[in-house]
């Protein structure tokens, strides 16, 4: 896993290199590995980014887990605080990603040293058309390295709030509700989904019988942000840019007000820049349906700029989906041309 390391030019004194530590672990027999749930398989220890490292590997799963997803662990024994980006990956035997779980700064040591974990269907796993087991061995590859706020820098430990609301994330031992998605689980707590997104504390106890409560129509890695966000982690730019339309529409779906007025913004802070003649009214059309007043006044706005054009597009006919809204921008385009005419007059 080494790699050539190459300069061009010269480096400033300063500069200190940001190394990732890599790591294969092989789980031998792993259809034969103990079959009671809840019970763990610790892996030997193993160094990345200059600390050392194992892995928890329930066959069965967490205790807490439901029935057939197993848990997959980060752990360490360190006493002096970090905060690193991971990534643990379920490889397939031809060494490609079967399943994954990526968390960004996460600090160590945490309670009962587990870090950041995977989840995985085990039916999935032992099913061989899914190559995922080489002759019995299933292999993770663990990715670490220091976030990238902390390279070079003495961490403190932080004591507030947000810092400890997220710590209770993924708790499975307390957690109350699981949400599964495919074959991803990931775990809350009701008195937390009460205080901060109550809608979807209400659907929860609502329609949820049991422990686990299915959501089918969001992806998994969206819906792990937006759960991450109600225990207090932010939302990095680079992800609004290329999901914020994702977030609106389960956002707005399951309850998370909050979560959803951000992700209206963002979306139509990215489509001012990419409204065009043929994208406008599905926008104007979706705004409406869902209730997003920011993203409605940015499309409106754009087609009264646009009038002309817009009214001679395809796109146009699609307006006699909801005749309320053609005759609240028809009001608008009259109101803009009133408008318009009294300025040239006073002028």
């Amino acid at each position: 896993m080494s790699a050539t390391i190459v300069h061009v030019g010269e480096p400033d004194d300063n500069w200190r290199p940001v190394e990732e530590g890599r790591a294969l672990i092989h789980i031998h027999n792993f259809a034969d590995l103990p079959q009671e749930k809840g019970t763990a398989l610790k892996s030997p220890t193993f160094t990345c980014a200059g600390h050392e490292w194992f892995l928890w590997l329930y066959p069965q799963g967490h205790s807490a887990a439901p029935e057939g997803i197993i848990s997959v662990y980060l752990g360490s024994d360190l006493t002096s605080n970090i905060v690193v980006d991971i990534n643990i990956i379920m490889k397939n035997k031809t060494g490609e990603t079967f399943r994954y779980c990526y968390d960004e700064k996460d600090e160590f040591p945490r309670p009962k040293n587990n870090g950041w974990g995977l989840r995985a269907s085990r039916v999935a796993i032992l099913d061989a058309s899914n190559n995922v087991l080489n002759n019995g061995t299933l292999t993770f590859e663990v990715r670490i390295r220091p976030h990238e706020d902390f390279i070079c820098r003495d961490v403190t430990p932080k004591y507030s709030v947000a810092d400890d609301l997220y710590n209770v994330y993924q708790d499975e031992d307390n957690a109350d509700v699981a949400f599964k998605l495919d074959a991803n689980v990931f775990y809350a707590h009701k008195a937390i989904l009460k205080a901060r997104v109550p809608e979807l504390a209400e659907l929860v106890e609502k329609y949820d019988t049991e422990k686990t409560f299915s959501i089918e129509d969001v992806e998994p890695e969206v819906f792990e942000i937006m759960l991450k966000n109600v225990y207090g982690k932010e939302i990095g730019g680079n992800y609004w840019e290329d999901h914020a339309k994702q977030i609106l529409d389960a956002s707005g779906k399951y309850g998370f007000a909050k979560l959803k007025s951000a992700a209206e913004a963002f979306h139509v802070k990215n489509l001012k820049q990419n409204f065009t003649v043929e994208n406008v009214v599905d926008e104007l059309l979706y705004a409406d349906g869902k209730s997003c007043p920011l993203l409605k006044k940015a499309a409106m706005d754009f087609i009264l700029e646009h009038s002309e054009e817009v009214v001679e597009s395809e796109s146009y006919a699609k307006l006699d989906e909801s005749p309320q809204l053609r005759k609240e921008m028809m009001y608008e385009v009259t109101k803009a041309l009133a408008s318009h005419k009294k300025r040239k007059r006073d002028e």
